[in-house]
């Protein structure tokens, strides 16, 4: 199969695409502040790594048979997707993956780099990513810096436990979350107060 049919290369349809981004997060924004718009709430956190793996994919198709998407949008932020990425390499770092994809393939995907510049493979370079429904009802940030992702859902009647393995899935409060991004915080490896404060205000499971 050839991964690279999956990024996305059109100009036009990047915009497109971006539209129903800046529709679900708040571009300009990043941890701990809120990156979602105000439609959306029922926030869970899962630890960064975890999302290039089969079993994340695996959550993937099931948010998007949820929402009655045939399709899902893998978009980075970090490095630019434009500026950088398309300007380097002629396409951007963004993926159209259809929920038919195994997760095998989804891997295999994120490891397909440019052409002399494995590197450049999503991977290896992405540092903030965002992924979407095209019908907006939920959306992933994921911060590597920060070692944290965040979901939201634009139903604030919606029982999470329906979509998510809420084992998996921890509210801001839990202190797992906190020791996520303690790795971040070296040498110490102490949260300072100030933004763990600032994520829970964000974030607080009763929002």
């Amino acid at each position: 199969m050839d991964w690279k049919s999956f990024f996305i290369k059109d100009v036009n349809k990047f915009n497109k695409l971006k539209n129903i981004q800046e529709d679900i997060f708040l571009l300009d924004k990043e941890f701990p502040n809120q990156v979602f718009q105000k439609e959306f709430s029922n926030y869970r956190f899962e630890q960064f790594d975890n999302l290039m793996s089969e079993e994340f994919w695996t959550t993937i198709r099931r948010l998007a048979e949820w929402s009655k998407d045939e399709y899902v949008i893998f978009a980075v932020l970090s490095p630019h997707p434009k500026d950088y990425y398309y300007k380097e390499f002629g396409y951007f770092n963004w993926l159209e993956l259809p929920i038919n994809l195994t997760g095998d393939d989804y891997l295999d995907i994120l490891n397909e780099g440019p052409q002399n510049y494995e590197a450049d493979a999503i991977i290896n370079n992405s540092f903030i990513i965002t992924l979407f429904s095209p019908s907006k009802k939920w959306g992933i940030w994921a911060d590597r810096d920060y070692e944290i992702t965040v979901i939201a859902f634009n139903d604030n009647d919606l029982n999470i436990d329906v979509v998510l393995d809420t084992k998996v899935w921890l509210s801001a409060e839990n202190e797992v979350v906190q020791e996520w991004m303690s790795y971040t915080f070296r040498p110490d490896f102490k949260v300072p107060h100030s933004i763990s404060n600032k994520l829970i205000m964000n974030y607080a499971k009763n929002r």
